[in-house]
């Protein structure tokens, strides 16, 4: 309770002790005199701290000049102090000076308020603003929003040129409406809280889309972010790429049929000339062809010409035993011909099985074998 004989300056400067707010005196060489409860608190300031000491080393700002300009100006200023633990603090200050006849300042009443928190915030504001202002000036892309009933609230970005569109072209317009071409599910589930991403063909140039939904402070969702990146580009490059990996594929298709054609030399006879070495590829491929070449023709002998084959190894010499065996499968006779001399020696090395082949040294000389053979079956 305040006693009545309590005089109205002792009253005052209680309330100005207990305040939210830091008050800081200084006199006219802006030296520390008094300060209240808050500011102790928050700058850990002793009550029996040097009298005297100077604002300036009391409470260092980033700029050295802060606390001069602030009396000599007698108005409101900010400043970013660091306590003697190290912390960094924002506070929002405002002075009145008292001065002399002659102008000069005589006291000076520093009140300050701690804004640390909103400085941060207005710190990242300004960081994510600039942020988005560089990603829509710079990227081919247009980023905007949508209330759940489809009305556009902003429209901005570089890839609106490349659409033939202004700024903020869609801004007050229903999306659902202008794009009911499209298909309404993905802003639907956006709406509905699902992240969505699309490609969407429109303003003729293919767009890859995300569509964020924002919740608000009760939950529900109250706005979407749309990010549409024009990506014709990478199209036309994907297209052009397909095409020329399919025009490759059919190159190697002809040069594969090139390798190992299949020519009938005679009625019912089937010569295969084999140029090179055989994968796996190669051979299924072979033993495809040449099996529905047999059972096209109906042909009684397939000829595997190995004259253009210099060396053998264990998987090539098993693909051409199972090409003979496969063959053999569907009534016809494989005859092999042009065998070089290393060729025997590796296939007898590897101790394949070889008494089932029919073999003969020319081309001539398989397809006289052919001919004889066809020749005694009809008498």
């Amino acid at each position: 309770m305040v006693s009545p004989s309590n005089s109205a300056s002792e009253r005052e400067a209680r309330l100005l002790r207990g305040a939210p707010f830091m008050v800081i005196e200084l006199d006219g060489e802006r030296r520390a005199t008094l300060w209240n409860e808050a500011a102790a608190q928050m700058f850990a300031l002793p009550a029996d701290a040097a009298p005297g000491a100077e604002v300036e080393r009391l409470l260092p700002a980033a700029r050295d000049d802060f606390w001069a300009a602030l009396v000599a100006g007698g108005g409101a200023g900010t400043a970013t102090h660091v306590r003697a633990d190290g912390a960094r603090i924002t506070c929002e200050w405002t002075c009145r000076a008292e001065r002399d006849a002659a102008g000069n300042v005589v006291s000076a009443a520093c009140y300050g308020q701690d804004i640390s928190e909103r400085a941060t915030f207005d710190s990242k504001l300004r960081l994510e603003s600039a942020m988005l202002r560089a990603i829509i000036e710079n990227m081919n892309i247009i980023v905007w929003t949508m209330e759940p009933d489809g009305i556009c609230t902003y429209h901005q970005g570089r890839g609106l040129q490349s659409a033939g569109m202004p700024q903020h072209a869609l801004v007050g317009q229903n999306i659902r409406e202008l794009y009911r071409q499209l298909d309404p599910e993905p802003l639907d589930r956006a709406c509905a809280g699902e992240l969505q991403n699309t490609a969407t063909e429109v303003h003729g140039q293919s767009w890859e889309n995300w569509m964020i939904p924002v919740r608000g402070e009760d939950g529900s969702i109250g706005l979407m972010v749309g990010l549409s990146l024009n990506v014709s580009e990478q199209r036309e490059g994907e297209k052009a790429l397909r095409e020329k990996l399919l025009q490759i594929e059919q190159q190697q298709q002809v040069i594969r049929e090139l390798s190992t054609p299949i020519i009938e030399v005679w009625d019912r006879v089937l010569t295969v000339p084999i140029i090179g070495m055989i994968d796996s590829g190669r051979a299924s491929e072979l033993m495809d062809n040449l099996l529905q070449a047999v059972a096209k023709t109906r042909a009684r002998f397939a000829i595997l010409d190995l004259t253009g084959v210099e060396e053998v190894d264990t998987g090539t010499a098993g693909h051409l035993l199972a090409l003979v065996r496969a063959v053999r499968l569907l009534g016809a006779e494989s005859v092999i011909t042009g065998i070089h001399p290393n060729i025997a020696q590796t296939i007898v090395t590897l101790g394949l099985g070889t008494t089932a082949l029919t073999v003969r040294a020319s081309l001539r000389e398989a397809l006289g074998h052919c001919i004889a053979q066809m020749s005694g079956s009809r008498k």
